[in-house]
């Protein structure tokens, strides 16, 4: 479906009264608006679904995760991760692994993205300790994993273009936690390799370490 049928799907289903189904309709219109950098219209989208249902645990849950992963697309860190300590207190109480483990890999990755290497390895640990599967309710989360791939693609294409190696290397390194939760081993291995190469080359020490506690995993 496009934009506006997702829209219509959306308000359809809240003339219905099923949370179950409004809350399906309003992440899929949300990820729909992400998917074209509509960021503000998916955040207004949830941000209000989320108040609508502040009694129900579990599907809050996965409400706010899909809210965070709409600040995190649109590189607003703080307020994401605002959204996911929400969601992970939530998972807790409901013993949601699944949810668990998906909250614990994008809040990774963010502190990851932020250069907070030391604490990222720690949570992907858990993340990943918790052998996290694709589920169909999360696939938004997903679908931003997949598109922030792309982006970072774009940067080192760009920093290649460029010919600065600290504008290869920054995006390229960002990108192996990503493919490292996605599952993308071979992916991984190559960018991490070429991260390593290149933080020699830079005299990059912080990142190499980073990059050793990275291959542990």
């Amino acid at each position: 479906m496009n934009l506006s049928q997702l829209e219509e799907s959306y308000k359809s289903s809240r003339i219905k009264g099923d949370w179950v189904d409004i809350s399906e309709k309003a992440i899929a219109f949300a990820n729909g608006c992400q998917q074209v950098r509509k960021y503000d219209a998916a955040i207004t989208c949830l941000s209000k679904l989320a108040l609508d249902m502040k009694d129900d645990n579990k599907l809050l849950a996965v409400v706010l995760t899909a809210l965070g992963t709409a600040y995190w697309e649109k590189a607003q860190l703080k307020k994401a991760l605002e959204q996911f300590e929400k969601a992970l207190v939530l998972f807790k109480e409901i013993d949601g692994k699944a949810g668990k483990a998906a909250i614990l890999s994008i809040v990774g990755i963010t502190y990851w993205r932020k250069c907070e290497w030391d604490r990222a390895l720690e949570i992907l640990e858990d993340a990943l300790s918790l052998k996290p599967n694709r589920e169909e309710r999360f696939a938004f989360l997903y679908g931003a994993f997949d598109r922030g791939v792309v982006t970072l693609k774009n940067r080192v294409r760009l920093g290649r273009e460029l010919e600065q190696p600290m504008k290869v290397l920054q995006p390229l390194f960002s990108s192996t936690a990503l493919h490292l939760v996605i599952g993308n081993l071979e992916e991984f291995n190559t960018y991490l390799y070429e991260s390593m190469t290149l933080a020699q080359q830079l005299n990059q020490a912080d990142i190499l370490k980073a990059a050793e506690g990275i291959k542990r995993l």
